[in-house]
C-alpha cells in the first residue's frame, strides 16, 4: 500500500511518525511532497532520517513520479498546495485532506485567526475528501472544541492541531477498512484567502472587544502581531492594555 502526502510542519511530521511506528507502514511505501522552509526544517530532517522520499515541487513538476508511485490514498496534512485534478485521479482509493475548522465555515486559510476575530465560541477539526473545488469534498469526520475567552491564534492552532494528531490512529483504522460516514458538505460557508486578516492593522473605530479578539487572533510569536499606527508611527501591540496605554498616552 502507498501513502503519498503533501505535509507541512508539525501535523505532517507528527502523523508521518504515526504511519510508520504506530502502523507500521514502510517508509518505501512513502512519498512525501513538501516545503522547503526554515520553519519546516524538523519535519523535513525526520524524512531523511527514516529515508523517506521527499520532494519539494509544483504538481505540474510532480506528475509523472506521481503516477509512477500509484498512491492507493492521498493525505493533505496541512498542505499548502491545491492538488489539481489530474492528481485526483490518479488515487486509487481516497484523498483526505485536515481541516482545521468546522467545515463548510472558514474555508480556505487562517481559519484560526478568522475564528477569533468573528467571535466564534467553538470551531473544530474536518477530515474530508478532496475533490477540485477548495474545501467542498464529502465530510468523513469532525470534532468540535471550545474557543476560550483568552484564546490566541498561537494557542488555537496548536489545540487543533494536537486533537488531528491524537485523532488520526482511529480515522485511519475506518479509512483503510471502509468504515467512515461521508456526508455531503453544503455550499455554506466563507471562503478565507492566505493573508494576514485586515493585513495585520489595527482599526481604531473597532470596539475595545473587537480590538482585543484582533490582537488575540494575530498572536502567533514568533511572527509579528497585531500593528496599531499611531502619530506616524508602527506599533506591534500584544495585549489589549498596551493599546490602550499607547492610545491613551
Amino acid at each position: 500500500m502507498n501513502i503519498f502526502i503533501d505535509g507541512y510542519g508539525i501535523v505532517a511530521h507528527s502523523i508521518t511518525r504515526k504511519l510508520l511506528d504506530v502502523h507500521k507502514v514502510n517508509p518505501n511505501n512513502i512519498l512525501v511532497n513538501t516545503y522547503e522552509l526554515v520553519e519546516n526544517n524538523l519535519y523535513i530532517e525526520f524524512l531523511r532520517e527514516r529515508k523517506i522520499s521527499y520532494v519539494d515541487l509544483n504538481y505540474s513538476e510532480i506528475t509523472n513520479e506521481f503516477i509512477e508511485f500509484s498512491p492507493d490514498y492521498l493525505l493533505s496534512l496541512y498542505g499548502r498546495r491545491i492538488i489539481p485534478p489530474v492528481i485526483l485521479k490518479n488515487v486509487k482509493y481516497r484523498a483526505v485532506n485536515l481541516h482545521p475548522s468546522l467545515l463548510p465555515k472558514y474555508k480556505g486559510c487562517f481559519s484560526c485567526p478568522w475564528t477569533i476575530i468573528n467571535g466564534e465560541k467553538k470551531t473544530g477539526i474536518t477530515f474530508h475528501e478532496i475533490t477540485e473545488g477548495i474545501d467542498s469534498g464529502n465530510i468523513l469526520q469532525q470534532h468540535e472544541l471550545e474557543i476560550l475567552d483568552n484564546e490566541t491564534g498561537f494557542s488555537l492552532y496548536h489545540k487543533l492541531a494536537s486533537y488531528f494528531i491524537n485523532s488520526f490512529d482511529s480515522f485511519y483504522v475506518k479509512l483503510l477498512n471502509n468504515d467512515l460516514i461521508s456526508k455531503e458538505m453544503q455550499m455554506e460557508g466563507k471562503y478565507y484567502p492566505r493573508k494576514v486578516p485586515y493585513e495585520g492593522y489595527i482599526n481604531r473605530n473597532w470596539s475595545y472587544n473587537q480590538i482585543d479578539a484582533f490582537i488575540r487572533a494575530l498572536h502567533f510569536p514568533p511572527f509579528k502581531g497585531a500593528i496599531l499606527k499611531d502619530k506616524g508611527k508602527e506599533f506591534e501591540i500584544d495585549r489589549l492594555e498596551q493599546y490602550l496605554q499607547k492610545v491613551q498616552t
